[in-house]
């Protein structure tokens, strides 16, 4: 199990990225090792609107036609990658921008015909992170992937991309940060932690839905692989600082619940 935390920004705070960042700035500042995974799904459909493209989901995921797809690279190891490397490198952060393609980083199986260019990862090669790592510096990562098959470069899920990052790393903490407080109940209240079997129940009975599943599912694949996983809002690098300590913030999945 490595030093390594990977924090999952998800595309609802970039709007409003400066708190995500400046959890960044702290944890660098504090010296942890880091790896940033990045969404940015509004702003690919913005720009889907912007060039008259329809934007699709079907259970949560993109459909991505090879228009589609090239605007979901054009913003996310973009747009979205360059400005939150700017932000991180003005707060003084050493952060490189990435994406899964590079390097080889991330390889992945076709979702379904009917997703279309939507890729799930099944394989990850970090060595090019452990590098950087290793030099200090903070990886910020873009979700794309290779066809493991033939090449393409496919779409992926950024919670998905983040999961199995970390499981490869060995992460010792792997956090999303969200713009919300955790896992709720259907009465409102956060779950403090979650298995994977009262996980399924929870997405089974509807409890659990929308861009919430593709976090639950990384944060179990991480915690499967011995990381600690948690789902939190993104309030102060406190929270994370106390997740590395032990203490229970927003909803944790253990490897040993």
């Amino acid at each position: 199990m490595s030093d390594v935390v990977v924090l999952k920004i998800g595309g609802a705070v970039l709007g409003e990225e400066a708190g995500a960042l400046d959890v960044v700035g702290a944890l660098h500042d504090s010296g942890h090792s880091l790896v940033v995974v990045h969404g940015g799904g509004p702003l690919a459909t913005e720009w889907s609107g912007r060039l008259g493209l329809e934007t699709r989901f079907v259970r949560g995921l993109r459909v991505t036609d090879a228009q589609t797809r090239d605007v979901a690279l054009a913003t996310l190891t973009g747009l979205t990658n360059t400005r939150l490397v700017a932000a991180l490198v003005a707060r003084g952060v050493p952060a490189v921008g990435l994406s899964g393609v590079d390097g080889g980083m991330l390889r992945a199986e076709r979702e379904d015909a009917e997703l279309g260019l939507v890729g799930r990862v099944t394989l990850v090669d970090s060595g090019l992170l452990e590098e950087l790592l290793d030099a200090g510096r903070v990886p910020v990562v873009a979700p794309a992937a290779l066809d493991k098959k033939d090449g393409e470069i496919l779409n992926v899920n950024g919670d998905g991309a983040a999961g199995a990052l970390a499981a490869s790393l060995g992460a010792r903490l792997l956090v999303f940060v969200t713009d919300v407080p955790g896992v709720r109940s259907k009465d409102g209240k956060v779950i403090a932690s979650l298995d994977t079997a009262r996980a399924k129940t929870l997405v089974d009975d509807g409890t659990i839905e929308g861009g919430m599943v593709p976090k639950v599912e990384a944060c179990l694949l991480a915690a499967s692989a011995g990381c600690r996983a948690a789902i939190v809002a993104a309030r102060g690098a406190d929270a994370i600082e106390k997740l590395l300590t032990g203490e229970q913030v927003g909803t944790v999945f253990e490897a040993a619940a």
